[in-house]
């Protein structure tokens, strides 16, 4: 059994080496993780959302946080959760968190959403908006005591969830400027968050909103605007777009930021991206191509979610990390990893590289993106193949590749997936009159790098 084994992997490497023309590449490791203390600054935020209803318990995942190197999360309010009497609040649950993330190295940013049944507001998705004046009083004063208290901790309030799909831009526009307010007010150096739109990314509704807050002077209060992706195609920016283009019509300054993205593992009956067989692989692959995607357009990105949450219909499977039905953690799963391999290389050094140009041997659908070290001028390029819906297969196809307006001296091929990384051999590539050309690149529907060996720490 051992020797045809042997035998077997022996043809396995020769069938490999001839679907590449002779060519081999020797792995030579893989990405090594960064811990978040080891990364100084990274634009990525994993979710920990619904923590506030219980559907995810802290104590159960935390040790997995840092580990991943995203160095911000975004986490729920819970009014409801701290103010089950009127007027007293009890914080013990969120200070757990907020406190403990920033000793790990994470900084969370928190959503201010979803109403108190004791005010006769809905504490989940439904609404529960305060609108009556008890109500409205509650709110500034829960919303003054949680900043007063994090001030200095928390830097980023983000102001309601997925309003376009219950509330009228009138009741949001007068939501928005409340709370900011009141949040500026406790500190003046608070950055405000709005919106957190649904996955349609229904700008026309940021438009009107956006309109009425200028009508009342109020522009200067929004910093940035967030919106939510679970959509099925990764490489759909048309929307989001869109929405740039709304939101610097009013004021340039005003940034946007994907705040809540992700993928499930299995099928879901139930929430986003729900009735599809999902696996790791699929999912994994998307992932990478979502938020690739937004660094390569300067866009912040979260993705959704750390663990796996248990809410009253099943078991929600966008989680990095497997859940069993007492809410512990079984396992990390392959998107885990693959976002740690993500974290490890892109930080805040690397910026998308505008004067680029490439072309390839073949008309196919591939995303193509360069991005440069600002300190080295060092180069990666992130490709793969634009297919929809990222499939379960590993198999890859070959195409030789040129590159123009970027440099190499010692280039590696990087498979983001798995994380090996793999020697190109002088032959594959060269330097000419036309830029960089690369032979029989190994390629895939999941991000692969060309990248500047210098720029990954390997293991």
């Amino acid at each position: 059994m051992k020797i045809t084994m042997i035998l077997t992997s022996m043809l396995l490497c020769k069938l490999l080496a001839a679907q590449v023309d002779g060519v081999y590449w020797e792995k030579i490791g893989k990405i090594k993780p960064r811990n978040v203390s080891e990364i100084t600054s990274n634009t990525w935020s994993i979710g920990a959302e619904t923590m506030d209803r219980g559907y995810t318990i802290y104590e159960n995942w935390k040790s997995y946080l840092a580990p991943l190197g995203f160095k911000k999360c975004r986490i729920q309010s819970g009014w409801a959760r701290t103010e089950q009497e009127k007027g007293v609040y009890d914080f013990a649950w969120l200070d757990s968190i907020v406190f403990d993330m920033k000793n790990l190295g994470v900084t969370p940013w928190i959503n201010v959403g979803y109403g108190n049944p004791i005010y006769g507001g809905d504490e989940v998705a439904e609404a529960g908006v305060p609108d009556t004046p008890e109500s409205l009083v509650a709110w500034d004063n829960w919303l003054k005591a949680m900043v007063k208290r994090y001030k200095g901790v928390v830097h980023e309030w983000e102001i309601w969830n997925e309003p376009n799909y219950r509330i009228s831009v009138d009741k949001y526009a007068t939501l928005l400027i409340r709370s900011a307010e009141v949040i500026r007010t406790e500190d003046p150096e608070s950055k405000i968050l709005a919106f957190a739109l649904g996955s349609g990314v229904d700008y026309h509704y940021v438009n009107k909103v956006l309109k009425i807050v200028e009508a009342r002077n109020k522009i200067s209060l929004v910093d940035e605007i967030t919106f939510h992706r679970h959509q099925f195609d990764p490489d759909d920016y048309k929307a989001v777009d869109s929405l740039r283009k709304v939101v610097n019509g009013y004021d340039t300054r005003i940034t946007i930021r994907q705040g809540e993205s992700g993928a499930p593992t299995q099928r879901n009956r139930t929430r986003a991206l729900n009735n599809y067989d999902w696996t790791e692989i699929s999912a994994s692959k998307w992932a990478l191509r979502r938020l690739l995607n937004d660094f390569a357009r300067a866009i912040p990105s979260s993705y959704f979610g750390i663990m796996e949450m248990k809410y009253p219909e099943e078991i929600n499977a966008k989680g990095l990390l497997e859940s069993d039905n007492q809410q512990h953690v079984v396992r990390p799963k392959m998107t885990y990893s693959v976002l740690q391999h993500l974290a490890s290389i892109f930080d805040d050094s690397l910026v998308p590289l505008a004067d680029f140009r490439w072309k390839a041997s073949a008309n196919i659908p591939l995303s193509v993106y360069a991005f440069e070290q600002k300190e080295t001028s060092n180069h990666v390029i992130s490709i793969w193949l634009r297919n929809g819906i990222p499939n379960d297969f590993t198999r890859k196809f070959y195409q030789n590749l040129n590159f123009q307006h970027i440099q190499f001296k010692d280039p590696v091929y990087v498979d983001m997936l798995t994380g090996d990384v793999f020697e190109i051999d002088d032959k594959s590539w060269n330097k000419g009159a036309e830029g960089f050309s690369f032979f029989h690149v190994p390629l895939y529907d999941s991000p692969v790098l060309l990248i500047e060996k210098s720029l990954i720490t390997i293991y």
